[in-house]
């Protein structure tokens, strides 16, 4: 029997919280990555695949990805697989699960490739019989890409660290610890976002926590914030002024604003996790060469770069124009973040 479960309380926010942060990263554009002129012929060990797709002539796919970061991914696969056209349907918040799951099971066509940041639905897919693990797909890219970011049905395909954003007026000395934040320079003068509702930024409090215990987290309290409810409105205020920083950020969150000059930057703190977007492969794909194709694709450097090119990190290292998720990063855990729960909001005085 088919089961379908989206866990609270971070489900429903997750992905549409990242959707509005990301959003701003496409101020100024991203990077020309579709490339002009004729098509590069395709060559190595994607060609036969290519082959087989052009039969197919279409892939299906479902994801979470912001519009701006869709029109710079679309054009770059369509000019390398002329013939094989990517239709996208995009799903924000626990829109894709429901509806691909919804469909799966109604025996309706559906995507032939989903991408999500609800990080656990790939192993609800696997076990209804939806998907299945990446290996069983033979994807020529798979065996190159980080192990750390291949789980079982899922690629993550796309990270968005988290950061702390500072004034960079008022700050005399930019962070480069968690532990300066426990600074007295910055007493009452951060802004903590609520994490109650959001996966990744509960994540990093659990990330902290696991790096210097829990004690870190009631220092933290001890030293005085203002609790907000979302960074970007945050940082807003921050630019002008009122307050030194604020946590946790994305490097999107400050793009904007530094476009504009106002004077805030990004803090690069080591460890972190991030906003994880993962890719699988429906078991029932209507077009299972060109879902082979796109997936192989989108884990290839040149994927990588118009994924994640002016939006957000790659696994990758050495894709051009990208950040790379350096040793630093952290994968989110999901069971454990939600497990360690009510101790983090506790020792942040936040319940």
């Amino acid at each position: 029997m088919a089961t379908t479960r989206f866990r609270a309380p971070f489900a429903v926010i997750s992905v549409a919280a990242a959707g509005v942060l990301l959003a701003s990263c496409s101020v100024g554009g991203g990077a020309d990555v579709a490339g002009g002129g004729e098509p590069a012929e395709v060559d190595g060990p994607l060609a036969e695949m290519y082959e087989a797709a052009k039969e197919e002539g279409v892939v299906v796919w479902y994801t979470s990805f912001i519009p701006d970061n869709i029109e710079q991914i679309e054009p770059a696969f369509e000019e390398q697989f002329p013939g094989v056209d990517l239709q996208v349907l995009r799903l924000g918040g626990t829109e894709g699960p429901i509806r691909f799951s919804s469909e799966v099971k109604s025996g309706a066509s559906s995507a032939d490739v989903l991408t999500t940041s609800e990080i656990d639905f790939g192993d609800e897919a696997k076990e209804n019989g939806w998907t299945d693990d990446l290996s069983t797909f033979d994807l020529p890219t798979l065996a190159d890409y980080p192990e750390d970011f291949v789980r079982g049905p899922l690629a993550v395909t796309q990270v968005a660290p988290i950061r702390v954003t500072y004034n960079t007026e008022l700050v005399e000395t930019p962070p480069t610890s968690w532990e300066d934040l426990l600074d007295p320079e910055y007493a009452d003068q951060l802004m903590l976002v609520d994490p109650s509702a959001i996966l990744p930024w509960m994540g990093q409090y659990y990330v902290l926590k696991e790096e210097f215990g829990i004690e870190y987290l009631e220092q933290l309290a001890d030293n005085g914030y203002r609790l907000v409810d979302s960074a970007v409105p945050a940082s807003q205020s921050l630019s002008a002024g009122e307050g030194k920083g604020v946590f946790p950020s994305l490097d999107s969150v400050a793009n904007p604003l530094i476009a504009e000059g106002a004077p805030v930057e990004n803090a690069v703190l080591a460890p972190y996790t991030g906003v994880e977007n993962s890719s699988m492969i429906s078991s029932s794909a209507d077009h299972p060469e060109a879902a082979r194709l796109f997936t192989s694709w989108l884990l290839s450097p040149e994927g990588q770069s118009a994924v994640n090119s002016g939006f957000a990190a790659s696994p990758l290292d050495d894709v051009p124009d990208t950040e790379t998720v350096d040793e630093g990063y952290v994968p989110l855990d999901a069971e454990a973040v939600a497990g360690a729960r009510d101790e983090i909001l506790g020792a942040l005085g936040m319940q």
